[in-house]
C-alpha cells in the first residue's frame, strides 16, 4: 500500500536544508526531463504468471501502472513492460537474483556528481547520494537498492511545478508538493522504454551466397599465415551484410572491408558465435605462462607454447586478444580462445598446437542456414532490442538481443543486423543469427575503447524487398573504466 505524504514528508527543516546544500547542482536552477507520472492504467495485456508475486511485492498496479507488453523472451531472460518499470526474470540466475528491473535510468542520462557521506544518522545515504526523506519510505517499500537501484542524482526541486524528483537506476520517483496528501509516484521509465523497444518495427538481411572470384587481398594474407593456421577455404568469397567481402576458412573468418577492399582482416568470430569473455584474472606466478593485460593488473594468462605459436604466425593482430584462460577439455587437450580463433594443445612429447575449427562452426550457423524467410508486407512487424548491460567497461563485450514479432506471433527465420556508432563517429556492422522459434536472436559486440560516460548508440535493422527497411534504435554507455 502506498503511504500518505504526511508520513513520507516527515523531515526536519535542518536536515532538508543540509540535503539541499549537498546536492551538486543548485535546486533552484534544476530543470526536469518532463517525465510524466504513471497514468491511470488501461492495459491491453495482463500480468504474466511468472511476475505476479514480484509485481505484487513492488506495489502492483497503483505503483507500476498499466501493463504495456506481453511476455518477451530473451533466451533464458523474460521481461514485461509496465508504465513505471520493466520487470525481469532470469531462471538461470541464483535464486536470490532471479528477479530484477531494467536499469533504464542510465538511458535517460540524468546524472549528478556524488557527494561525501555527511555522516548524519537521520539521513539515508546510498552510493554517493542522499535519498530524499520524502522518498525514503517508498524507496524501502520497493526493496531499496536491490530493486530501485543506485541513485543517479540527488533530490531535485522543480520550482515551476513545485515538485520533487529523484532518478535511480531502475525507477524514478516524483512527488507533487502542492498537495499534502499526494503520494510518491514512479516516473514513466517503463513507458519510455516501451516506446523505444515495443513499437520499433524491423526485418531481414542475409549473407549473399553468390561466390565471387577468389583473389586478392585474401591470397596474399593466406600465403603469409599458412594453411596450418587458416585451414582449408570452405566458403566464399561472398558479399556480407555490411558490404564487405568475406571468406570462411576452417579455423578463421577473413573479410575485406568495403571502404578498404585492398586489405583483409580476421573477423572477431568468437563474438559473432555468441562467446563472451570470461572474467579477468590476475597474473599467475608461473614461468610457463605469459600474462596478457586487459585492464591493469587483470587479464589472461597465455601458456608460452600458445604465445610462441601466435608470435610465429602473425601475432595478436591475427589471433586477437585472449578472451579466456586455458581450459581442459574432455578429449585430454587444453584450449584457449582469442577474439578471432581458439588454440588447442595435447600435452606430451609429440603434442603440437592446433587451431579449433571455429570457421566451420560459423559456416554451419550462418552460411549453411536457409535463406531468411520472406516477409509478408501486410504484417505489422515489430522488433524489440535490448542489451544485457546498460553500462559496460572498455574491456567487456556487450550482448545485444532482438525479438521480432507481429501481434502475438513470434517471427522465426529472420536475420536483422546491427550498426554501432563508435566514439570517433565511425560505424561497425554486425549480423545477427536467424531468429529462433520465439523470434529471438542475439549477438556479442567486441569491447569498444572509450572514456567513461561515452554513449554508444546502435541501430538494429531488418530489410527485405517486401517491407523495405525497418529499424529500432538503442544505446548503452561506457562506464567502469579505471
Amino acid at each position: 500500500m502506498l503511504r500518505k505524504s504526511s508520513k513520507i514528508f516527515a523531515i526536519k527543516p535542518s536536515q532538508f536544508l543540509l540535503a539541499l546544500l549537498l546536492i551538486s547542482i543548485p535546486l533552484s536552477a534544476c530543470t526536469s526531463l518532463s517525465i510524466s507520472k504513471v497514468s491511470e492504467p488501461e492495459s491491453l495485456f495482463t500480468v504474466e504468471t511468472v511476475f505476479e508475486e514480484f509485481y505484487d511485492f513492488l506495489g502492483g498496479e497503483p505503483r507500476l501502472g498499466a501493463v504495456l507488453s506481453p511476455l518477451i523472451f530473451d533466451g533464458p531472460l523474460q521481461k514485461q513492460y509496465f508504465e513505471g518499470a520493466v520487470l525481469l526474470f532470469d531462471p538461470s540466475a541464483a535464486l536470490s537474483e532471479r528477479y530484477g528491473l531494467l536499469p533504464y535510468g542510465y538511458d535517460i542520462g540524468e546524472r549528478d556528481i556524488a557527494i561525501p557521506n555527511p555522516g548524519l544518522p537521520d539521513l539515508l545515504y546510498v552510493d554517493g547520494f542522499i535519498v530524499y526523506e520524502g522518498f525514503r519510505q517508498f524507496f524501502e517499500d520497493m526493496g531499496g537498492r536491490r530493486y530501485v537501484g543506485r541513485p543517479l542524482t540527488g533530490v531535485r526541486y522543480i520550482e515551476a511545478e513545485n515538485r520533487a524528483e529523484q532518478y535511480f537506476e531502475n525507477v524514478g520517483f516524483t512527488l507533487d508538493l502542492n498537495d499534502a496528501r499526494a503520494e510518491v509516484q514512479l516516473m514513466d521509465y517503463g513507458r519510455r522504454a516501451c516506446e523505444r523497444d515495443c513499437s520499433s518495427p524491423g526485418q531481414s538481411l542475409t549473407i549473399v551466397q553468390k561466390d565471387l572470384p577468389y583473389t586478392e587481398p585474401f591470397i596474399s594474407l593466406v600465403a603469409i599465415l599458412g594453411e596450418d593456421v587458416v585451414g582449408q577455404r570452405i566458403a566464399g568469397p561472398y558479399l556480407s551484410a555490411d558490404g564487405s567481402i568475406e571468406v570462411i576458412f576452417e579455423n578463421i573468418l577473413l573479410f575485406a572491408p568495403a571502404e578498404i577492399p585492398e586489405q583483409a582482416y580476421p573477423r572477431p568470430i568468437l563474438a559473432l558465435l555468441g562467446n563472451s569473455p570470461d572474467p579477468l584474472v590476475p597474473q599467475l606466478d608461473n614461468p610457463h605462462v605469459v600474462f596478457f593485460s586487459i585492464q591493469g593488473s587483470l587479464g589472461y594468462n597465455v601458456p608460452t607454447i600458445f604465445a610462441d605459436f601466435i608470435a610465429q604466425h602473425g601475432g595478436y593482430e591475427i589471433f586477437g586478444d585472449p578472451i579466456s584462460e586455458v581450459k581442459a577439455n574432455e578429449d585430454g587437450k587444453s584450449s584457449q580462445c582469442f577474439e578471432n580463433t581458439c588454440l588447442s594443445y595435447l600435452g606430451g612429447g609429440f603434442g603440437r598446437v592446433e587451431l579449433l575449427p571455429m570457421g566451420s562452426e560459423y559456416k554451419s550457423r550462418f552460411y549453411d542456414k536457409p535463406v531468411a524467410q520472406s516477409v509478408d508486407e501486410d504484417l505489422d512487424i515489430q522488433i524489440q532490442v535490448w542489451e544485457e548491460s546498460s553500462q559496460i567497461s572498455s574491456s567487456e563485450q556487450q550482448v545485444v538481443h532482438a525479438s521480432l514479432f507481429a501481434g502475438s506471433q513470434f517471427l522465426e527465420g529472420l536475420q536483422p543486423y546491427l550498426t554501432l556508432t563508435l566514439p570517433n563517429g565511425g560505424e561497425s556492422l554486425f549480423q545477427f543469427p536467424l531468429t529462433d522459434a520465439r523470434g529471438h536472436t542475439q549477438l556479442s559486440i567486441p569491447p569498444v575503447i572509450g572514456q567513461n560516460g561515452t554513449l554508444l548508440p546502435y541501430e538494429v535493422c531488418l530489410e527485405s524487398v517486401e517491407i523495405g527497411k525497418i529499424c529500432a534504435s538503442e544505446s548503452y554507455m561506457i562506464w567502469g573504466n579505471p
